[in-house]
């Protein structure tokens, strides 16, 4: 366990089931956090992408006046 990090046991919880529900809902929570940062990092390369095409395709269109 690293500096910062909840430990595995969770009090007032003593069944092997409820553990294994509450790690598994913190995994899905990670699992939600790490899709929603590669989503935004997909985004801003689309933006990216986006202007330079436009600055592609507005080149273009001046050089064929």
């Amino acid at each position: 366990m690293t500096l910062g990090e909840k430990p595995a046991v969770i009090p007032g919880i003593y069944s092997f089931s409820d553990v294994l529900d509450e790690t598994c809902v913190k995994l899905m929570e990670k699992q939600a956090k790490y899709s929603i940062r590669r989503i935004q990092e997909m985004e801003e390369c689309l933006i990216t992408l986006e202007r330079e095409l436009d600055e592609f395709l507005s080149r273009k269109n001046r050089k064929l006046r």
